[in-house]
């Protein structure tokens, strides 16, 4: 097959964009990094709720320099109680990924890069054979059940490019039967110039509200279990000089971690709730330590994630304090750039916290380490990786 280059790119992603969680903040980036390269790139998202009057430029601090389409997707998620979304999500997956396979099957001279299972299922089943060669897929994660990632290998062995986020994730999608030379690993990133000129921690938590003179460890994220904030607060029981400050966050998760809190570390817990991004490395800033408490329980955190609060915390010039697991020792060296811990283990973490906090000289060393690796790490580079593959692997305009 021939085809013309790679001029346009569309990243079709099922999610609500702009979004409270980190996928929103990450396709965001990736939209503006590569339509720094010099592609034509579109978002092409549902049309959800809450957020249709966001500014999505705004929200995330993007540049103006990516389009973003909505398209319409039966959506009653939010009707019924968590415990009986499945369905919905189903429903909602379903006819948005139909919806993408129609707008596809017309916008013939645009590349894809997908980023969920679901529709993924969808393009590859519904194009033809010379309109895969246009699609690729952003993998952070494969299915638990057996059958399910079986199911989802089998549709990424078709498609010419894969970009996966992590080594691991590159390791067993190779040994699942996929062609190495199809594979990219990419690691998120960073916005490295929102987290220069910071101010000194206690500068920080002057604004902010916090005591000044008391050692602080951050956390940043969402309070999903296996993000293993639950861990960190029961740590902090043990550390009780120390205040704790978690930023972000989601509702439904947010009474756990408030009754943790209570029972640990009263009056020791700061939430902030969700913030917008832009604001979120000033709020780093203010940490003395900033902890990455993952769990080693689960694949998607033991394996397969590659954290963006993990970049943004050694962006931000902070001691860092991480579960020692592969996903995270892909970037991390214990006592080279960060202290690595056993993962959840309360006491490991707690001791792990104390010696850092009673030791500025390390913390210095550490930090300084950890600001220098991840110079490798910010979106412009990471954009500019991908699209030199994609323009590698995928046929645009393909005729036999």
């Amino acid at each position: 097959m021939t085809g013309h280059d790679l001029t346009r790119l569309d990243l079709v992603v099922n999610i609500r964009f702009p979004s409270a969680r980190a996928n929103g903040l990450q396709v965001a980036a990736m939209a503006e990094s590569l339509a720094a390269t010099g592609l034509n790139v579109s978002v092409v998202v549902p049309r959800r709720f809450p957020y249709q009057d966001v500014d999505v430029y705004e929200h995330y601090g993007a540049r103006r320099t990516f389009r973003v389409e909505r398209i319409a997707s039966i959506d009653t998620i939010d009707m019924v109680p968590p415990r009986l979304q499945r369905l919905p999500f189903l429903v909602q997956s379903a006819t948005f990924g139909w919806r993408a396979l129609a707008r596809a099957a017309v916008e013939r001279d645009a590349a894809l890069l997908v980023r969920d299972h679901y529709t993924l299922d969808m393009l590859v089943g519904g194009l033809r054979a010379r309109d895969v060669a246009r699609l690729s897929a952003e993998v952070h994660s494969l299915p638990e059940n057996p059958a399910r990632r079986r199911f989802v290998v089998a549709a990424l062995a078709r498609l010419p490019a894969v970009v996966a986020i992590s080594d691991a994730l590159r390791d067993d999608l190779v040994n699942d039967g996929l062609d190495p030379d199809a594979i990219l690993v990419a690691r998120d990133g960073v916005h490295l110039h929102r987290h220069a000129q910071l101010p000194s921690p206690e500068e920080a938590r002057v604004h902010l509200g916090l005591q000044p003179d008391v050692p602080t460890v951050v956390y940043a994220g969402q309070l999903y279990a296996w993000k293993g904030v639950d861990t960190l607060v029961e740590a902090m029981g043990q550390v009780p000089d120390a205040h704790l400050l978690i930023v972000g966050g989601d509702k439904l998760n947010l009474p756990r971690v408030l009754g943790l809190a209570e029972v640990h570390a009263p009056g020791r817990v700061t939430f902030t709730g969700t913030l917008a991004h832009r604001n979120v490395p000033f709020h780093l800033a203010a940490g003395d330590v900033i902890s990455l408490p993952n769990t080693a329980k689960v694949a998607i955190s033991n394996r397969y994630t590659s954290p963006l609060k993990l970049f943004e915390a050694m962006a931000t010039g902070r001691a860092v304090v991480a579960s020692d697991i592969p996903s995270l020792r892909e970037v991390l060296t214990h006592d080279v750039n960060a202290h690595l811990v056993q993962p959840d283990d309360s006491e490991a973490l707690a001791e792990g916290l104390r010696a850092l906090i009673a030791d500025p000289g390390r913390r210095g060393r550490l930090a300084a380490q950890a600001l220098h690796d991840v110079q490798a790490y910010d979106w412009s580079q990471r954009g500019w990786s991908v699209a030199r593959f994609l323009r590698q692997r995928l046929t645009v305009g393909a005729v036999r």
